[in-house]
């Protein structure tokens, strides 16, 4: 097989097939390629589930055996669960199968079910959302009880309870004995939840909720009518935001009448400049009940147009905002005044213009401390002194994101709770620390800068809330060990680290191109790949490392002479890295052509492998290109805020500069690509820049001032949001600075533009409109320069159709080797050329 493979790959490189001629002896070469992922591990490590799969329709899963090896194939199944260290449940759409892994014996259940565990009692809750049917079975698949007709149920895994609702009947089934108890309700319960020895129902209608409840100590069920407040209704569409806190505390989500109750013509949008773009659509609000003193806790306010709740901690403490204050729309981060309730709604106090976004707040209860960011570092605001306090130390630095060259006006990283502890554990751009709220004192935790080493702390679902309500900050317990994931910033190198708090001390495992850290009971999974290097399985158990398994084993082969080198180079705006790859069987006395992909920052596009294929959404895969005799540059480019143009075009100079030194580089043959965002790039390089033979320009922005005063389908906000304070970076008003728009758009240096063009776009693109890309086309065309651009009728903002797909990526292909190899022109381009 591999001496075929490689005389096709041979073919394929002398020849350079276009679409008319054999595109199905590529695609015979390339679907020999996959990718691989762990999927599921048994408890003990003894087995795992790896799922092989590529654009040509592979999707095969596999059972492998850690310990001897074995490995088999599992059929038409595509989910998996170990149920314990033997028992594996296979599903799909059709069928359940419970499987002994150490005889092979399985049971099957047939239908597609939801699967929920009960593994107090080693049982299996299984349940048909169509046919609403509910089975109980033994996890070796025995069905031992089954229902009809239940419309919801729920596990509780505190009493090991199975409790449902059929009809008018409200069973509660104690999985350990099986005895039942039933509960005459009225019909049309659509909620149920327990908490400690309560359960609760709800019939929701629009104007009154009844709740009833259920004792499990006396076995009584109680019922209450609860009408909702003047002015507002409540909702069946959003069961999963109602909650019972403390068992007294009923919360749960209510619409405005009046936002349901628009009477408006259909064939007519009417917007106002002095209102959110998002005014006329329906936000949920808050009502908290007191189901003991059968009263209101918190009634929300109707003059909040766009309210916004966020459950700080689970003892009833929340803030609000209005989103409809938010009239101009030109953040990415909005500043509001932010209303802090206290226990469920009893008091409140505001906080005067702060980023509303998650991650860049936190209440402490115990010190009365409202900790924020500021856009440079963490603040601590005392809600009863007023007083507000710097946390980090003044030598400390690098708190702040660095999305959007720091407009995301956002931390670092979301700040972690520490439990039973008024602190906080929060990082910078390599380290963690933990900060007292009481003392004011700061630790610190981890020790990467200085080597470029970046930590980042592990979490599992279980270590966020499980409310709907509740921020989503994470909790650790500082009694147990910390993992966290470290990554190289230069080497790009990653690997594990262990911290125990108490001793504080680290302990370090193996550096490699590690992307998952998987626990089990013994040791721990390390999944691994990277650009030209396919899946690796390694175990770590008692201090020892084992490889168990390795994708691609014998294709990996047809990579030799490849490579990939990360590099750094310098600018006066900085220091950044960039990604070299060198196509197969290289050689440093031959010249090669380049491309340069482009998009922001590329190159950890290399910390994942990907398999060649030519149906990429976007059009270019940069395997496809180095099996094809190309150097493929993926530079991270700089940028300084209003000035992209000119920070850009010397950030991509000096990284193709820097590539020349390191590689065999045929300067003479440069091409750039780039898509959205890159095309918005790739426009400015091939306006601004002589490095250039061609350029590829999907999908891209061409004129920031009419793309700055326009409005997109993708978002609600005016597009003016992200030209100023996203990605476009200009930090400023069109209507003030115009001629920085100008400066920074493609558009207005297309005089300058001397080689030939390939635009692309989808005429169905809600993201960016295709007059942009069709404007720079009108531009070349005006000044008798050579541009093609190819309008997919039916695409968006990437390619979808496989027919289209294929063809968008064989056009690409065909006209870099017309420009940068000089072979002869496909007959779509001939028209241009002749």
């Amino acid at each position: 097989m591999k001496v075929t493979r490689l005389h096709m790959l041979a073919f394929l490189l002398v020849h350079g097939l276009c679409l008319s001629q054999d595109i199905d002896s590529l695609n015979a070469v390339y679907k020999q390629y996959y990718e691989t992922a762990l999927r599921a591990n048994s408890p003990n490590g003894r087995f795992v589930i790896l799922n092989h799969s590529n654009t040509y329709g592979k999707n095969d899963y596999e059972l492998l055996d850690v310990k001897n090896g074995k490995a088999s194939m599992l059929g038409n199944f595509d989910k998996f669960q170990f149920l314990n260290n033997n028992l594996l449940l296979m599903r799909n759409d059709l069928l359940c199968r419970f499987t002994d892994l150490r005889t092979g014996q399985f049971r099957e259940v047939s239908g597609n079910y939801l699967i929920e565990p009960a593994q107090q009692s080693a049982q299996v809750v299984l349940f048909n959302t169509s046919l609403k049917e509910l089975l109980l079975a033994s996890v070796e698949g025995k069905v031992l009880w089954r229902k009809q007709d239940v419309t919801v149920y729920q596990l509780d895994t505190t009493n090991n309870n199975l409790i449902y609702i059929s009809g008018n009947d409200l069973v509660v089934i104690n999985l350990t004995n099986h005895r039942s108890k039933t509960y005459k309700v009225e019909s049309g319960i659509q909620w149920i939840s327990s908490s400690g020895q309560r359960i609760y129902a709800a019939n929701i209608q629009s104007k009154q909720i009844n709740l009833y409840t259920v004792d499990l100590g006396s076995e009584k069920l109680t019922g209450q009518l609860i009408a909702m407040p003047e002015g507002f209704e409540s909702t069946t569409r959003l069961t999963t935001y109602l909650e019972v806190r403390e068992n007294e505390h009923f919360i749960f989500p209510l619409y405005l009448k009046r936002k349901l109750e628009r009477n408006e013509n259909p064939e007519l949008k009417i917007t106002y400049s002095n209102k959110n773009g998002e005014d006329k659509m329906p936000y949920y609000h808050l009502g908290i009940y007191n189901l003991n003193k059968e009263q209101w806790d918190y009634l929300p306010d109707m003059n909040d147009d766009l309210p916004v709740y966020k459950f700080l901690n689970d003892s009833g403490d929340f803030i609000v905002y209005d989103l409809a204050d938010d009239v101009v729309e030109e953040q990415q981060n909005k500043i509001l005044d932010l209303k802090l309730f206290f226990d469920y709604g009893n008091h409140s106090y505001v906080l005067s213009q702060k980023r509303i976004e998650e991650g860049n707040y936190l209440w402490d209860r115990d010190t009365k401390q409202f900790v924020y960011f500021n856009d440079t570092t963490w603040v601590s605001h005392n809600i009863s002194t007023g007083k507000e306090v710097d946390l980090m130390p003044a030598n400390t630095k690098g708190w702040a994101s660095r999305d959007n060259s720091g407009l995301a006006k956002a931390p670092a990283t979301k700040p972690v709770k520490i439990k039973d502890r008024s602190a906080i554990m929060i990082s910078n751009q390599f380290d963690y620390f933990i900060v007292d709220l009481k003392t004011r004192q700061t630790k610190q935790v981890t020790m990467g800068e200085e080597a470029k080493l970046k930590y980042q702390l592990l979490l599992s679902k279980e270590n966020y809330p499980k409310s709907s309500w509740n921020i989503r900050m994470g909790e650790i317990d500082l009694s147990k060990d910390l993992i966290f994931k470290t990554f190289n910033k230069l080497t790009y190198d990653s690997g594990v680290a262990r911290v125990t708090y108490k001793n504080n001390k680290t302990t370090f495992y193996r550096q490699g191109h590690y992307r998952e850290i998987i626990p089990y009971d013994n040791g721990f999974f390390l999944t691994s790949n990277f650009a030209l290097e396919p899946f690796k399985l390694t175990t770590f158990e008692k201090g020892k490392y084992h490889t168990v398994y390795e994708s691609l084993k014998k294709e990996k082969k047809d990579f030799e002479g490849a490579r990939c080198e990360i590099f750094q180079y310098k600018t006066d705006f900085g220091t950044s890295n960039a990604a070299l790859l060198l196509p197969i069987n290289y050689d440093p006395n031959k010249k090669y052509p380049m491309i340069v992909n482009i998009y922001e920052e590329l190159s950890h596009d290399v910390l994942f492998f990907l398999q060649p294929y030519v149906n990429i959404r976007i059009g270019f895969n940069y395997i496809h290109y180095l099996m094809n005799g190309y150097i493929v540059l993926l530079p991270d480019l700089q940028y300084e805020l209003a000035n992209i143009k000119n920070s850009v075009i010397m950030s991509l100079e000096k990284s193709i500069d820097s590539a020349k030194s390191l590689a065999s580089v045929d300067e003479k043959n440069i091409g750039v690509i780039g898509l959205s965002y890159g095309g918005y790039e790739t426009g400015l390089a091939l306006t601004n820049s002589s490095y250039f033979k061609t350029g590829v320009a999907g999908v891209m922005v061409s004129d920031l001032v009419s793309n700055a005063l326009s409005q997109s389908e993708f978002i609600t906000k005016p597009n003016y949001m992200r030209v100023e304070n996203q990605q476009m970076r200009m930090n400023n008003n069109v209507l003030d600075h115009w001629n920085l728009y100008l400066e920074n758009s493609p558009i207005y240096h297309v005089k300058n533009i001397e080689v030939p063009v390939l635009l692309w776009t989808g005429l169905k693109d809600k993201n960016v409109s295709p007059a942009q890309a069709r404007m720079f086309f009108q531009g070349i065309k005006r000044q008798k320069k050579k541009a093609v651009l190819l309008e997919y009728i039916n695409e968006s903002h990437n390619v979808f159709k496989p027919l289209n797909q294929v063809d968008l990526n064989i056009k690409i292909w065909q006209w870099f080797d017309y420009y940068l190899k000089n072979k002869k022109p496909a007959d779509w381009i001939r028209p241009l050329v002749q």
